[in-house]
């Protein structure tokens, strides 16, 4: 088995006489790792990108039950790998969310925005056969995917610029990207996934690949990246084209850019058990994000909803939807495979390119994005989370509840509910869906 090429290996070198010697041993015994933390089940997860950024990915891997802070988290993920299929999977999400099995995009074009991985085409097919789901191809001709019939990948660089498969990389963001990714696979197999590899994760950065992804011809782009609100641009949603930011995995703190933006859709996290069994994400080492923004007010959308909703929030209040960010299912955590591991990874990283897909493939881009009011005006087609919390703030900022709430929003989606608002249904955009698998997997 190929090992992970992680950022932390500066941290987990071991001594090769002590793994001679069956050590996994990679600094002093129980001292915790850079990026390392121990979940309250005794379990500890590892951050995916560096947390010491400004913008960091929103996402963390579940680490194997025997390992110990001083182990090579390499040697540890060797010795105990996941097992394929660990995890939430695509039959797990389309049962959840009621998405129907007819259902399809047709090929329209889904884009993640995240640093350069030289493996992301691989990894993600990996994963889409694992699952029963037809491989995607290189998109031909420009190198680019039209947008309809047959799916297809492409990569390129914030600006446009098609992007060899052997571009170097870090290895810092690998495991976001593959997340990302394999998220839109599982939730629209049918969907040409667009990768568009920013040079740093910057606000400017986050505008530049948005329009590019637009123009591009993406109907959604998902950001699984934030950090503090900073005197941050807008400039995201443009009519056709939907950005979704995740909301982050540190609990209520407040407004985390860019799922603040007035004109992105912010995604929250649950955890989910099972279909109708979601409580709001509070476990496994991390916590949805949710809270009142300090520098954007509140939107046209949230006002019409009615200010009072919002428990005392007169700004930007987060969050919009939710879905997924970890799970009790098949072991715990997200199924994902990443250079040659498959790991459980939690996050909601995950929620936000889930909740883009699921919109692209019922359909329903180009009226959200016309109006982001209208997942507000449409409540009663998302399933509403009522239980858990992310904070202890007293009241629906941190706390799930009837209608909406801070941690998940209106809810999540409920796709037999929502398909019959969208552009498509279940009987039509099916055709390249069945050819890429949209049902054998799921």
């Amino acid at each position: 088995m190929t090992l992970n090429r992680g950022w932390w290996v500066a941290f987990v070198l071991a001594p090769v006489a002590l793994l001679a010697e069956g050590s996994a041993r990679a600094t002093e015994p129980g001292v915790m790792p850079h990026g390392v933390h121990l979940m309250p089940s005794g379990r500890y997860v590892q951050d995916l990108c560096d947390h010491d950024q400004r913008f960091y990915c929103l996402a963390h891997r579940v680490l194997p039950v025997s390992y110990q802070p001083g182990d090579s988290i390499e040697e540890a993920l060797r010795l105990h790998p996941a097992a394929a299929g660990a995890g939430l999977g695509p039959p797990d999400i389309t049962s959840a969310y009621s998405i129907p099995s007819g259902s399809g995009s047709n090929g329209k074009i889904v884009a993640v925005m995240d640093e350069p991985d030289n493996h992301a085409f691989a990894d993600m097919n990996v994963y889409r056969v694992a699952y029963g789901l037809t491989a995607l191809t290189l998109c031909g001709g420009s190198g680019l995917p039209t947008g309809s019939g047959t799916p297809c990948f492409a990569s390129v660089d914030e600006n446009g610029a098609s992007i060899n498969a052997d571009i170097g990389d870090s290895g810092m963001p690998d495991g976001e990207t593959s997340l990302d990714i394999e998220m839109i696979s599982a939730a629209c197999p049918d969907c040409s996934i667009l990768l568009v590899q920013f040079t740093q994760p910057s606000d400017q950065d986050f505008i530049n690949s948005a329009a590019t992804a637009a123009r591009l011809g993406a109907v959604a782009t998902s950001i699984s990246w934030g950090g503090p609100e900073q005197g941050d641009p807008t400039g995201y949603t443009t009519a056709g084209h939907l950005v979704l930011a995740a909301a982050g995995d540190n609990g209520w703190t407040g407004g985390s850019y860019p799922a603040s933006s007035p004109d992105v859709v912010a995604v929250g996290g649950t955890t989910l058990s099972g279909p109708g069994q979601e409580v709001v994400w509070n476990q496994s080492g991390g916590a949805t994000g949710s809270g009142c923004s300090t520098e954007f007010p509140m939107p046209p959308f949230q006002t019409a909803f009615g200010a009072s909703a919002f428990a005392g929030c007169s700004m930007r209040d987060m969050n919009d939807v939710s879905a997924a960010g970890d799970s009790n299912l098949n072991g715990g955590g997200i199924a994902e495979y990443d250079t040659g591991n498959w790991n459980s990874v939690i996050g909601t990283s995950a929620s936000a390119p889930m909740v883009g897909a699921i919109f692209a493939r019922l359909g329903l881009t180009d009226a959200i994005s016309a109006d982001l009011g209208f997942i507000y005006k449409n409540s009663a087609a998302f399933n509403d989370i009522t239980s858990g919390s992310n904070g202890s703030c007293g009241n629906i900022q941190c706390t799930g509840a009837a209608g909406w709430d801070g941690p998940t929003g209106i809810g999540t989606p409920n796709g037999s509910k929502l398909v019959s608002l969208g552009s498509s249904s279940s009987s039509s955009g099916g055709g390249s869906g069945s050819s890429s698998g949209a049902s054998s997997g799921c």
